[in-house]
């Protein structure tokens, strides 16, 4: 079975509540973005909300990408952890019944991933548990949370919780925390994202998540952003810097392959390098459907990599299966 990790669907009725509240400020890719490019986003507004919740639309290009199974995560443009927490905890439980409902309509091509009010951790992982006993099979969350980084020590409680259930985190930014410099050029987007994922990937290694919860299974989508290519300068610093070195007990390089990722990266060679990095047991076929950044041949994609049968094999079904727990 080809599963596809990374996919999106939108909850309608998320929107109608923040419509009053929300501010220029409070979405940093909204905040940054130029207005040539969110222009182009109106414009493609249509023709997503279709892809997100037609479910015959959505099945046929399953079809013809030759995926036989989809992963639905929430929409990271509705995290909106600015919002007071009785708010987002109830739209986290909304966007997650949506997704519920949707995996319901078609339970043999779709699982589900949820998202969480992540400014409220107690509130979280009662989300958590909640969205686990209705069926869904990892949370989505942002690469950091306001002004908590992930990590922060006031986010172990979730990890844990998250590491005893056996169900995965996804990260998936959107936008950069301080995006002024991002604006032209659409990099809101694609330098932003990907350095928001280098950052996360540093605060998962040397802030000690991955040493204190050994068994988290932890997905930083978009190939792990930047952090998987430059690897190498983590290392050298990890190796000439004592402050970086007391944090942990190995260079950077040897947490890579605690993770897993995702084979959209556009190109043949970065899904290669990738392999060789980490392994096919940690790598997984993600299209970012139906955003028009996402790859929508990721199938054709992964087959000119010219991998191995069995890495083809692990990377379109059983490294997501490990991951989603199926």
């Amino acid at each position: 079975m080809i599963i596809d990790v990374h996919t999106h669907t939108l909850c309608p009725e998320v929107n109608a509540i923040v419509a009053g509240l929300i501010g220029p400020e409070d979405v940093p890719y909204q905040r940054d973005i130029s207005p040539e490019s969110k222009a182009r986003d109106r414009e493609q507004a249509p023709q997503l909300a279709e892809k997100f919740n037609n479910l015959d639309r959505r099945l046929a290009e399953m079809d013809k990408m030759g995926v036989e199974l989809q992963a639905v995560a929430t929409a990271p443009g509705q995290q909106h952890y600015w919002l007071p927490v009785d708010t987002l905890v109830e739209i986290s439980r909304m966007q997650n019944d949506h997704v519920v409902a949707l995996v319901g309509r078609a339970p043999e091509r779709f699982v589900g991933i949820g998202t969480l009010p992540l400014t409220d951790t107690d509130a979280a992982v009662e989300e958590a548990k909640r969205g686990v006993a209705r069926g869904l099979k990892a949370f989505q969350i942002d690469s950091r949370c306001m002004e908590r980084e992930l990590s922060d020590r006031t986010l172990d409680p979730l990890y844990d919780t998250l590491q005893s259930l056996g169900v995965g985190l996804m990260i998936h930014p959107l936008g950069f925390s301080h995006g002024e410099r991002f604006t032209s050029f659409f990099m809101v987007n694609s330098v932003a994202q990907p350095l928001e994922e280098l950052i996360a990937f540093n605060h998962l290694v040397f802030g000690g998540v991955l040493d204190r919860f050994p068994k988290l299974k932890v997905y930083i989508a978009h190939g792990g952003g930047f952090a998987p290519y430059y690897i190498g300068r983590f290392d050298h610093a990890w190796t000439v810097r004592p402050e970086l070195r007391r944090l942990t007990p190995k260079p950077p390089s040897d947490y890579l392959a605690r993770l897993f990722y995702d084979t959209c990266v556009f190109r043949p060679d970065h899904i290669r390098t990738l392999v060789d990095l980490v392994g096919a047991d940690r790598v997984m076929l993600g299209s970012d459907y139906p955003f028009d950044m996402g790859d929508t041949d990721p199938v054709g994609t992964l087959d000119a990599a010219g991998l191995s049968a069995d890495q083809r094999a692990a990377i379109t079904s059983a490294t997501a299966r490990t991951f989603l727990g199926l």
